[in-house]
């Protein structure tokens, strides 16, 4: 999918910073050519302007419509005090994009269509579609949203939404996760329905949206490194120096389900009935080992690396029970993690359903290992250390912080190489060193191509037709890897101001290639090379260096600052004054 753009319409309240009337554009029709290459989207603007905001009400109104669209719907979801279809957050607006149909081999252009969203206050959401090459010759069709409940058909307007909307923070942006969360629940009250119901068999959840937070990440790193090829997992092997996946074990509780009946009395069903005969046989079937009691199920699976003909059994059975694909495997992963929430009562689950964006963290409690339907244990994998190149068997939990999020962001990125999908990524490269924060776009780029390679080595397709990635960051490297017109500046002025977004070509910045210190001064008005502390001993009171001794005193006193422009700046004036000094002698 390609976003278009995104306004605000009349209501009542703005939607955090985001006023009525707000606009912002993405793509351009007029440069269709332009979205054939990796080109995604940066927000830039200091801390505080708004730039998670925008990351926010697509999040917010992506879950309305899969919610307004859905099939099926737990009984708690139909409950209106839980969820009205005439009522979103923001409440009112016209979002726009591109989106594919897929064809039965490949996306074409041909195939795509110009979605348009709109949104009054207080009235359900309507969309249109236009057909190639979205102008006057084609004609805007009204496609319903309304599902069949009764035969569980998806309205027509699940296939012109994005497979997946991708939610990842760095930090606690818990506003952004908010309508992750609700959806997960969502799948939650769903299987356990299911579960009651006697439904035999459940595959995905069918809400498109998926959080990344540490838990779900260990699934992205472990489908990736089970069924990506390794052309596509290069990056990982240069970057991070992962060699292969050595083993790993899941652990499932066998939990209930609890139901109360009407006569007051609580029933219990077993969560995993339902996945009996369908994922768990096939975590079996791919395992090297397995134990089973009366309370838990452990699964322990040794992968090692490939032999010389790049054959590995553990491998081969995944992908036979899991049709070759990392997205299965991490889905019927994501499934199990999600059960970790069975223990959460009605109430709290109705507060977060409610919640309209300042939910807590805190108020959904945390279950323990033993609380859990599932978890990892001894992940380990074999790591080639760079100082030394010898190879060490690592705990995932060993690696740092940056690492985990390098692992992240290329793992959807792999993940979803064959999806329509939206990511929107909160500074995902806080925990990187410099380097990494130079090579993070390129490394995106690659990890797109590469795991595409192999699929669509034939030709005949453009991957970057599929996903659209909105990226907010205050790194001066990121968004000297963003082309002009994809980095949007958010300013605020004094926080007292009006919120405006511009894109860097409207202020007249290249931002492309451009040098940290020139963005620096453009973007952020900020011209300092080195720390406030450091930069105030440099601050020296030239009136009272008089004397070639002055002159020394005072290149004493900075000797001990590093090298930087700040401190030449400071010694060519001390030596224009010592040169002064020496004419004035000279004259007399």
């Amino acid at each position: 999918m390609k976003l278009l753009s995104l306004k605000i319409g009349q209501m009542e309240d703005s939607f955090r910073s985001l006023y009525q009337g707000f606009e912002i554009n993405f793509h351009s029709l007029s440069d269709i050519p332009a979205m054939e290459e990796f080109r995604p989207f940066c927000f830039a603007g200091l801390n505080g302007s708004g730039k998670s905001n925008v990351l926010e009400a697509l999040a917010n109104i992506f879950y309305h419509l899969e919610i307004c669209v859905a099939r099926y719907l737990p009984d708690s979801i139909r409950n209106k005090t839980n969820f009205r279809r005439e009522i979103c957050n923001p409440d009112a607006f016209v979002l726009e994009y591109l989106i594919g149909q897929h064809n039965g081999s490949i996306y074409d252009l041909d195939n795509f269509h110009k979605v348009k969203i709109s949104k009054e206050v207080d009235q359900e959401p309507l969309m249109t579609i236009k057909e190639f090459p979205f102008d006057s010759t084609k004609e805007e069709i009204l496609i319903s949203l309304i599902p069949n409940l009764e035969t569980e058909e998806a309205a027509p307007g699940k296939s012109y939404l994005p497979d997946h909307v991708i939610g990842y923070s760095s930090g606690e942006n818990e506003i952004l996760s908010l309508p992750f969360i609700k959806a997960r629940l969502v799948h939650l009250d769903e299987f356990k329905q299911y579960t009651k119901e006697g439904v035999a068999r459940y595959e995905e959840p069918e809400n498109g949206l998926i959080y990344i937070d540490n838990a779900m990440s260990q699934a992205v790193l472990l489908s990736c490194l089970l069924l990506e090829n390794q052309e596509a997992l290069k990056q990982l092997r240069k970057e991070v120096g992962i060699e292969c996946l050595e083993s790993f074990r899941m652990h499932i509780n066998l939990k209930n389900f609890k139901y109360q009946l009407k006569s007051g009395k609580i029933e219990e069903k077993p969560i995993l009935t339902i996945l009996e005969n369908e994922q768990l046989i096939k975590f079996k079937h791919c395992a090297t080992s397995w134990f089973l009691d009366n309370e838990y199920l452990v699964l322990d699976f040794y992968v090692g690396k490939d032999d010389d003909t790049g054959s590995n059994p553990t491998k081969e059975a995944f992908r036979i029970h899991f049709e070759d694909s990392s997205f299965k495997l991490f889905q019927a992963i994501r499934l199990l993690y999600e059960l970790n929430n069975h223990f959460l009562d009605d109430t709290t689950k109705e507060e977060v359903y409610r919640s309209q964006g300042f939910y807590t963290d805190g108020k959904i409690p945390t279950g323990g290992p033993k609380d859990d339907v599932f978890h990892f244990l001894d992940f380990i994998i074999v790591k080639k250390l760079k100082d030394s190149g010898e190879e060490k068997s690592l705990l995932l939990r060993n690696f740092s912080d940056g690492e985990h999020q390098l692992l992240h962001t290329m793992g959807i990125c792999l993940l979803l190489k064959d999806k329509r999908a939206l990511l929107l990524l909160d500074e995902p490269e806080t925990h990187f060193n410099p380097s990494w924060r130079a090579k993070f776009i390129k490394m995106l780029n690659d990890s797109i191509t590469d795991g595409n390679k192999k699929k669509y080595s034939n030709g005949g397709f453009n991957v970057h037709y599929l996903k659209d990635i909105l990226l907010t960051s205050h790194s001066p490297f990121v968004i000297s890897d963003c082309l002009p017109n994809n980095v949007i500046f958010f300013d605020k002025g004094d926080h007292t101001q009006r919120l405006t977004v511009k894109k860097a070509s409207e202020m007249g910045i290249n931002t492309y290639g451009a040098g940290v210190d020139f963005i620096l001064e453009k973007m952020f008005h900020f011209d300092q090379s080195i720390g406030d502390k450091s930069l105030s001993e440099l601050k020296l009171d030239y009136s009272n260096i008089k004397t070639e001794k002055d002159i020394i005193s005072a290149k004493d006193v900075i000797s001990r600052l590093g090298e930087s422009i700040e401190k030449d700046l400071v010694l060519a004036k001390l030596n224009q004054i010592n040169r002064n000094i020496n004419s004035e002698k000279k004259s007399d």
